[in-house]
Order: structure tokens, then sequence, then C-alpha cells
């Protein structure tokens, strides 16, 4: 390979800018997860290797051009378990607030609006207490108000909301395109040569995201499916019911069964369906703990970074309170190929 490899060949090989080379080999999560994946994989095929001097260099002006430090905003877990950030999605959330903070020179103060003994009136203090103007607010998919009797507290604060978009009052929010994720999961699956894609979802979480994923699903169906292969009807359950699943996967046949209930692959394992050769399964929520599964990765940390700048962005024009016409900002996922879909080499074979 020539010495003379940098980083603007590796922007041609990949057809994206040079300044997307350099975000994909730091891992950054301002660019979407297949985009750093593909370039950090062509970067290695290529044999390009950082000039450590150079590389060191540039780290140390990064670290010298620190933005100056601005203001504290607050993080706040809305859900009844102190433990929010634990969940794999509010995880990522957290990473991109956090990283997206530091980066515009904004530290990130976390509180729990239920934390037992400490009304709103008492976190409101302490936000006003240590000059904190702006709010990020984390919303599980739970059937329960958003900061309950909150009223007073929503007028005092910048807003944004991560996680679920259909809270009540509504704020500016930044949350997945769910619509637009189930398509993709179709389309992948479609792209894999499957002919009879089905979906089971947990009907409560579908009510609460508006019917967006089963939308979609439907949506993309009606338009990639082969004529001669009749929609497979979604399955929305009230719970885990494997029952009805077996009733629904042996009555409408499905060859690959999209879904964010993890419940499904134990499911087809009792069933002794094997998982691809005979069932393909795709998760509608991908994470890392899911590795087992292909899926459609949600990119949480761009979620959170996205709320962190409309947060600051707030804050640094003095608006405060929930607006009258809120904004609502969709991020887009990427598929993520696993071990429980067929391959692209075995669907070009012709292999079921």
């Amino acid at each position: 390979m020539s010495r003379s490899l940098n980083m603007q060949h590796v922007a041609e090989v990949a057809g994206v800018s040079k300044s997307s080379v350099s975000l994909a080999l730091r891992d950054d999560p301002r660019l979407a997860l297949a985009t750093r994946r593909r370039v950090q994989e062509i970067a290695a095929r290529l044999g390009y290797r950082k000039n450590p001097i150079v590389a060191s260099l540039m780290s140390q002006l990064r670290v010298n051009q620190a933005p100056q430090f601005h203001a504290n905003f607050a993080l706040i877990n809305c859900s009844g378990s102190r433990t929010l950030f634990d969940v794999p999605a509010f995880a990522e959330y957290r990473r991109g607030i956090r990283e997206r903070a530091d980066q515009s020179g904004y530290g990130v103060e976390e509180f729990w609006a239920e934390e037992p003994g400490r009304d709103l009136a008492r976190l409101r203090q302490i936000l006003v207490t240590r000059n904190i103007r702006g709010t990020v607010l984390a919303v599980p998919f739970e059937s329960r108000p958003l900061l309950s009797g909150g009223d007073a507290f929503f007028k005092e604060f910048a807003l944004a909301t991560v996680g679920l978009d259909c809270t009540q009052p509504l704020t500016t929010r930044v949350t997945n395109n769910h619509f637009e994720t189930a398509r993709a999961a179709v389309r992948a699956v479609v792209g894999l040569g499957y002919e009879r894609p089905g979906i089971v979802m947990h009907d409560p979480l579908d009510q609460l995201l508006q019917r967006r994923y089963s939308a979609g699903f439907l949506s993309a169906v009606h338009d990639l499916t082969p004529e001669h292969a009749p929609a497979v009807p979604p399955l929305l359950l009230a719970g885990p019911d494997r029952s009805l699943f077996v009733r629904w996967l042996k009555a409408e046949k499905p060859d690959v069964v999209i879904t964010h209930m993890t419940e499904v692959a134990e499911w087809l394992d009792v069933l002794r369906v094997r998982v691809p050769d005979d069932v393909g399964l795709l998760h509608l929520d991908w994470n890392v703990r899911l590795r087992d599964w292909a899926g459609m990765q949600q990119n949480g940390a761009l979620v959170g970074a996205a709320a962190a700048e409309l947060v600051i962005d707030q804050m640094a024009q003095n608006v405060v309170g929930v607006p009258t016409h809120p904004r609502l900002m969709l991020i887009e996922s990427d598929f993520v190929p696993g071990p429980s879909v067929r391959s692209k080499s075995s669907a070009a074979a012709g292999i079921r």
C-alpha cells in the first residue's frame, strides 16, 4: 500500500466527506452507526493507519480548544423507576446527551422526578438554586402523565423530551422515526429474499406509538412484497401470549417475523422452529445485548444528542415553557445484520 494513503483517499472510496471519515474513525455518534462501521471497514481494507504524531497533535489541539463552560442543564428521569438509564435505549439517550453537552460547553446533572420524599416543588427549588434553566425529560413507554401535577414546573425551564413523544403536555421532543423504522425493517428482509414478513407487537406499546410500527409495516408490505404473496396480518398481543403466537404462526406461515418482543425467539425454540433456517427474526429496537439477532439500531445516542442541542438552543434564546407549536424531531434507524436472518449471500444462492 502506498505511503501516500490518507484520509481523503478513504473518503473518496467510501463516497463521504473527509470530515465524515474523521468522525467515523473516532466512532463519533454524530455519524450514523451503519456509516461509521462501513467507513471503518473500508479504512481497514485499504490499510489506512493514523499518523501517530498527527493524531497526538490533533488530540492535544482538541483539548486546548475545549469549549468554554456555559452552564448545567438537567436530565430528569420521569419514570417510576430509579434505574431507567439501565435500559439500553435510555442508556444510549444519556450517552448522546452527555457527549453533546460536553462538546458544547455544558454540564449535565441528573435527577429522578419521583425521588421518595421530594415533590416537584422541591425539585424546582433545587434547579433554581443551582441556576439550572434547561431540562431534558426522559420519558419511557408508560401510561403515565409527564411529571404529573407539574404545570407550574413546565413554565420556568427550557424543555426537550426524549423517549415517548405523545406525552401531555407536548414539549419539543426527539424520538426515533418508528414508522420509517418498521418500513426499513420490511425493506431489509425483502432485500434478503423473504416474501412473507409478519410483525408481532405488544399492542399497548403500538397504541402508545399511535400505531406507527404496525402502520409502517403494512405500508411497506403493500409497496414491496410480491403480489402473489398476500400480506400477513399483524399480530398485536395484549401480553406475552405464546398460544396466540403459535396459532398465528401456523395459520399465516410468515417466513420472517419482525418484532420488538424477545420472547418470540424463545417461543420458536420451544416449537423447534429453526432460526433462520425455518423462520427469520428481526428486532425493531436492536442493541448490543441482542447479538443473536438482526435488527434496527434506533441510534439512541443521536436522539439524545439532538435533545441536548434543542434544549441548549432554547437556553441560549431564553425560551422557556411549553411551546404553542412544539417541534418533533425524528431520528432514522440503521439495519444491523445478524444471525437471525439469512445473509445476502445465502439469499442470492436461493437458500431457504
